[in-house]
């Protein structure tokens, strides 16, 4: 982003390389869920020692949620703080109206595929789970409750997007009830507070796994760590300090977090859980600042080939690439190719084929028309 002296902002701010990250962790958690869903509709290659192996590996793409978590924390917090130094207040109405905009028709769409269109197509299945919840922006609980014995897993996806929405209703909640907080202040003190209770939280049901993974209070310290993050910068201007990081620093940098990643079974075993969110999310951050502000990056994310139109549909593509997979899965058996492993290569293929497709449909005839109206709500 150029200027990032805040006393200079006259309108939304923009920061490069944030749409790359996006399609990032979009493709990141669309590889891992072609590894898990469906599994036994494959053949014996998927049980063989080397294919385990590449399983292993590409089992840590769902940690693409956290990078969205923690991004999303960021941006929203930057640009709210951003309003208030513009208009000397935050128009909570926008605000709120903004978000809508952006997550709950493609939301809406999914879930009005799953619960009233799904069960009556071929192949199709009924879920156990409550319309209600999911309509409520409540679905990571349903996941908890009844995640675990429901067959359709393309509602699963929603989890993450109930998160987000739940922070800012909560946001709207604190900037209607806490005048100060309508003017940008305090904002530190909020997101010190949720991850304070996300590490008692964790530590008090580490050895519940689904509900370290789905409930709220386990993973709104990414959200947290995104939105201390944008603080840091637009108050001290800690961005100045990633002009001074050497490129072999990076790296470095970007290897041992990369690494944890890839050994985090090994890593976060026991207590260590309740830490695993804290330390990722932390090294989500440096990621996102490196890219939006570093000088000595050995990679920009909008500068790899189609990353950055690739992600202004990353939406889309979290969204719907659950369905495709389901469907490409149907396809592959029905074809007898599920025994080999160029059958999954082609599913793979396929379904990112598709899912990149039916995003770019959504993104441009359903979401940009909509998006065009968060002009009104400024």
């Amino acid at each position: 982003m150029k200027g990032h002296n805040h006393t200079k902002i006259s309108s939304p701010p923009r920061f490069e390389n944030l749409n790359g990250l996006r399609f990032i962790g979009a493709f990141s958690v669309f590889v891992f869920h072609c590894f898990t869903l469906g599994q036994e509709v494959w053949g014996d290659f998927f049980s063989r020692s080397w294919f385990q192996s590449l399983k292993k590996i590409f089992n840590q793409g769902h940690y693409g949620v956290n990078l969205f978590f923690v991004l999303s924390g960021f941006l929203i917090t930057y640009l709210l703080l951003a309003e208030a130094k513009r208009s000397n207040k935050i128009n909570v109405y926008g605000f709120f109206m903004r978000r809508l905009l952006r997550i709950w028709p493609v939301y809406f769409i999914v879930l009005i595929f799953g619960f009233l269109i799904f069960p009556h197509l071929p192949f199709g299945l009924s879920t156990i789970n409550s319309p209600l919840y999911y309509g409520a922006f409540l679905s990571n609980f349903e996941e908890i409750w009844h995640g675990w014995k429901d067959n359709v897993n393309l509602l699963t996806i929603t989890w993450s997007v109930s998160i987000e929405e739940q922070f800012y209703m909560a946001w709207v909640l604190l900037m209607l009830l806490i005048p100060p907080v309508r003017k940008g202040k305090g904002f530190l003190v909020y997101f010190t507070i949720l991850i304070a209770a996300n590490l008692v939280f964790r530590y008090y049901n580490a050895n519940d796994e689904r509900v370290i993974y789905f409930h709220t209070l386990s993973v709104i310290s990414d959200i947290a760590i995104g939105g201390y993050l944008s603080c840091l910068c637009y108050y001290f201007s800690i961005q100045k300090l990633f002009s001074k990081i050497s490129k072999w620093t990076n790296v470095l940098i970007y290897a041992i977090g990369l690494g944890g990643i890839f050994l985090i079974s090994n890593v976060f075993r026991g207590d260590f859980v309740i830490a695993e969110r804290l330390l990722l999310g932390l090294f989500f951050a440096y990621i996102i600042a490196d890219q939006a502000f570093g000088i000595n990056s050995f990679f920009k994310a909008d500068k790899l080939p189609g990353f950055y139109n690739l992600g202004e549909i990353s939406y889309g593509i979290y969204m719907y690439h659950c369905i495709v997979i389901y469907y490409t899965q149907v396809m592959v058996v029905e074809l007898g190719w599920n025994g080999s492993f160029s059958g999954f290569i082609f599913f793979v293929l396929f379904s990112g084929l598709a899912s990149f497709g039916i995003a770019w449909l959504s993104f441009h005839y359903i979401e940009k028309p909509l998006l065009t109206l968060k002009k009104y709500f400024r």
